[in-house]
């Protein structure tokens, strides 16, 4: 009778740990300690799944599933007894995912127009920013390239730019924006201790630990503390010389929408000129 006892008490109790819920501990704070998260991250949806702790997250408009145990955190899609558990949560999320779309889009919106009105309102700041140009002979306008010297989407961008710029007689000013870590910045140090000019930027076999100098220190500093003020946090953007358009990415296709030129060529109705915005 004391042996049934004491296996009826176990059984309850391990009972009981299993039915443990396991979504009490799951918050912000707790999966924040599990991984790196932006700061306007957010839990739209939080339910048991079995041993699991299902979450989905909002994050810039997007939702990530994922699973939490006591003391880890998975990412990715779950399954059971033959169905795609995560997909049919996601499912009944539509809604919410439409409305977070809907306000990252706003928000992504806002901040271009930001962006486009702080470099209009600082143009001399780019100028003083300018490292190097591609100038052909017969130049009459400009535009600025903001690149980072290890940023294989900029190489791609600035042979594109070029051609353009042969064709429409505009030179580009080029400024070093290494955000994407340490081998950006020492390549940037490199290039501008170094004085190297356009024409061999893109051929140097930069050296992560090139010896640094003072005017690559000041004018970094200045170049980092710039775009933060812009919230620039990525590459390559080319900005009009009037500051009156920006186009953040690569896309060649519309540097010659705002320039007025024609995918075959052609001439076309350039970007609509702006009202002209004090300098800070």
């Amino acid at each position: 009778m004391r042996w049934i006892l004491m296996v009826f008490v176990l059984l309850v109790l391990s009972s009981a740990v299993i039915a443990a819920p396991v979504c009490t501990h799951v918050d912000m704070e707790w999966i924040s300690r599990q991984a790196p998260l932006p700061p306007e991250a957010k839990i739209v949806h939080k339910k048991e799944q079995a041993a699991l702790c299902e979450v989905v997250l909002a994050v810039d408009g997007d939702l990530i599933p994922l699973y939490a145990g006591k003391d880890f955190l998975l990412v990715g899609n779950l399954f059971r007894d033959k169905q795609f558990v995560t997909r049919k949560t996601l499912d009944s999320l539509a809604d919410i995912a439409q409305k977070e779309r809907t306000k990252a889009d706003e928000k992504r919106i806002l901040e271009e127009k930001n962006r486009q009105a702080f470099f209009q309102q600082n143009l001399s700041t780019l100028d003083d920013l300018t490292l190097f140009s591609f100038k052909p002979g017969k130049a009459d306008k400009f535009l600025y390239m903001v690149t980072d010297p290890d940023c294989a989407h900029c190489k791609q961008l600035m042979p594109e730019l070029e051609i353009l710029a042969l064709e429409n007689h505009f030179e580009i000013k080029v400024i070093l924006f290494p955000m994407l870590g340490p081998k950006s910045h020492g390549m940037a140090v490199q290039a501008i201790c170094e004085k190297v000019p356009y024409e061999a930027y893109g051929k140097v076999q930069f050296q992560q630990d090139a010896s640094g100098c003072t005017e690559a220190d000041v004018l970094l500093k200045k170049t980092m503390a710039f775009f933060s003020q812009a919230n620039l946090s990525f590459v390559p953007v080319v900005i009009s010389g009037d500051g009156c358009w920006v186009v953040e990415g690569n896309d060649i296709s519309q540097v010659k929408q705002h320039l007025g030129i024609q995918d075959d060529g052609s001439s076309g109705s350039p970007s609509p000129g702006c009202k002209p915005v004090p300098e800070n």
